[in-house]
């Protein structure tokens, strides 16, 4: 180990004739630690939060979806979709069939596109946002969104009546006529809350009731909903899925389904790391602290090893290790107790929501470790090497 980094572990962590840069040195290191507790604390619950939001926001979406970028619909038993089924990170698919219409209950209505699905839908989509029942498969029965049953009232659900479904007939000539309507009842099995711009005009329903409603063939549908692996790479899978469908299909990853999102999650983690630095940054001015009066104090043994030959970078390096060292050892402490905090409130939940009984959502992200390393890491070397430069004029003293 060389001579200069033995001085700067002595400079740090020994006894000093005076108790007062002792102190101001253990109290940047607690600063530090602080700082950096703060920083992991708040990156886990913006990462809780933003697993929560999207749980919510994916609740009915898929890993991939694939619609026709030509026509509305498309034959589901074609043998491209054979291929799509047989891909090794395939695990299952499920058909859709998405139709526009009326719902009435009672002197209410209520405009709504009904997403016909198949048996193996909820299984594919993680649909936890959901209350009550899910559709059964040959039923005539519905899953609406919480906007949808307030327009229709509260009274629709699960009334034994049911509601009914209103379709144009494609080949009525006036839609005023009673008669141009295609009717059909169905009951209110489930209620699900994503967001109002999904709850207002969304419902679920057994895929058959759809085809026969609209007139609909049954091999045919207007989207495949897509579940991988828990190992396999999206992006990849997307790439060969489009190599095996061409171009006249449009497939589409989660995140490209809600750009807007995804985008809004990223500026707002990026908001956070800047104000987080900015408090670090602020902390690191104890560690400048430290150095200059560690400096001031240790004056005349710096002019002495200058004299005997130890050169100004040399020294200059004693005092940028010290930073290095009082930062890693507030850094560490810090990071532990943050972990340490982060893996109790996600196991036991100590810290609940007020008003509700949820506990506070937190992650632990190798991204957040990675952010830390990074900013303070990248801070400290910067500042400790621009604080260690006074030791230049010491010397010239």
């Amino acid at each position: 180990m060389r001579f200069t980094t033995l001085l700067a572990l002595r400079y740090t962590f020994g006894l000093r004739k005076k108790v007062a840069v002792t102190l101001i040195s253990r109290f940047a290191a607690f600063i530090i630690s602080v700082a950096v507790f703060a920083f992991f604390v708040v990156l886990s619950v913006f990462g809780g939060l933003s697993e929560f939001g999207l749980r919510f926001t994916h609740a009915f979406d898929a890993d991939i979806r694939i619609t026709s970028a030509i026509n509305r619909q498309f034959v589901v038993d074609d043998e491209v979709f054979v291929a799509v089924q047989n891909h090794p990170d395939v695990t299952l698919t499920s058909a859709t069939l998405s139709q526009e219409m009326m719902l009435r209950f009672e002197d209410r209505t209520a405009f709504a596109n009904i997403i016909g699905v198949d048996s193996l839908f909820y299984a594919v989509v993680e649909g936890k946002t959901m209350v009550g029942e899910w559709v059964q498969p040959g039923a005539y029965e519905l899953v609406l969104g919480i906007g949808v049953l307030s327009q229709l009232g509260n009274a629709a659900y699960d009334h034994p009546a049911g509601i009914t479904l209103l379709v144009p007939k494609r080949r009525s000539a006036s839609v005023l006529n009673q008669q141009a309507f295609s009717a059909q009842s169905a009951f209110v099995r489930g209620v699900f809350q994503i967001g109002a711009s999904i709850d207002e005009n969304t419902a679920y329903a057994p895929i058959g009731m759809v085809q026969q409603i609209s007139g609909t063939p049954k091999n045919q549908a207007g989207a495949l909903y897509v579940k991988l692996a828990d190992d396999a790479d999206e992006i990849s899978v997307r790439q060969d899925l489009g190599k095996i469908l061409g171009n006249k299909y449009s497939i589409k990853t989660r995140a490209e389904l809600n750009p807007a999102f995804y985008k809004m999650l990223k500026t707002e983690r990026i908001v956070v790391i800047a104000i987080l630095t900015l408090v670090v940054l602020i902390a690191l001015f104890n560690v400048v602290g430290a150095i200059i009066m560690t400096l001031l104090e240790k004056k005349n043994n710096i002019k002495t090893l200058h004299q005997l030959g130890a050169t100004a970078p040399s020294l200059r390096w004693v005092f940028f290790v010290q930073g290095l060292l009082l930062t890693g050892l507030g850094s560490g402490i810090g990071l532990i107790l943050a972990v340490l905090v982060v893996w109790l409130q996600r196991s036991f939940g100590f810290f609940i929501i007020p008003g509700s009984d949820l506990p506070y959502p937190v992650a632990l992200e190798w991204s957040s470790f990675w952010n830390i390393v990074l900013v303070v890491g990248g801070l400290t070397a910067l500042v400790s090497w621009l604080a260690s430069a006074v030791v230049k004029g010491v010397i010239k003293q």
